[in-house]
């Protein structure tokens, strides 16, 4: 399956997340730097020249800034929003059929059980990872669980001097993450999203919450593993 331009935007923005706004920010501190530098020259020239050109340098920061905090925004929605609208797309190994292959006897085929839905249930073994009760834990799903369709998720944040707070999912073993969305208000037992799980392929998945103080210094992430079933 062809890989859609704009899945490989998604998959770079998210990727590389933390280092776009690390240098977009440092270029909202330079230009702000630089717009501060100019308003001062602007207020202490005492000349038409002089004015003129510290106006033209503060309206060019000025539109520097605005361009950089448009950067941002969309790098916010685009990773919060957008990506987890846009359905994942799968690609199917396609067989090849070898014409040089020898032929070999047929044996008769085997009747296979069907496994039953408790064995597979069984397979996925309850985990968490990192969750505190009370303090940043998953309510619901549960670990474990079997979901489909559309679910709430609910969960307790309930941090001191909390910053923000993000949910992701991935598949089981992938450190591949998106983002479902984000939020800055404290959560006990509360609903804080819901999550569509329609377009993925059935299988197991970790769902994660991220969550930081007012200094963006993060607390442990907390992981749940959930089976994904169609609907």
């Amino acid at each position: 399956m062809e890989v859609r331009p704009l899945d490989e935007l998604l998959s770079f923005l998210q990727r590389y997340e933390g280092w776009i706004y690390l240098l977009v920010g440092t270029g909202v501190l330079v230009y702000i730097r630089r717009s501060l530098q100019a308003w001062s020259e602007w207020r202490n020239a005492l000349f038409g020249l002089e004015r003129e050109h510290a106006q033209r340098k503060l309206s060019t920061s000025l539109t520097m800034l605005a361009l950089l905090g448009f950067l941002i925004l969309g790098e916010f929605l685009m990773v919060s929003f957008v990506a987890p609208a846009i359905p994942q797309s799968s690609a199917l190994a396609t067989p090849t059929l070898d014409l040089l292959a020898t032929a070999t006897a047929t044996l008769p085929p085997v009747i296979a059980s069907t496994p039953t839905s408790s064995s597979i249930q069984a397979t996925l073994a309850p985990q968490t990872e990192g969750c505190t009760p009370g303090v940043i834990e998953w309510n619901s799903p549960r670990p474990g669980e079997t979901v489909s369709a559309t679910i709430e998720l609910k969960a307790t944040i309930n941090v001191p001097n909390l910053g923000f707070y993000k949910y992701e999912f991935a598949p089981l073993g992938s450190e591949e993450w998106t983002t479902i969305a984000a939020d800055n208000q404290p959560k006990v037992n509360a609903m804080i999203g819901a999550w569509n799980t329609s377009a993925l392929v059935p299988g197991d998945y970790q769902l994660r919450l991220v969550v930081a103080d007012n200094q963006n210094n993060p607390f442990p992430a907390c992981v749940v593993q959930v089976r994904v079933v169609s609907p």
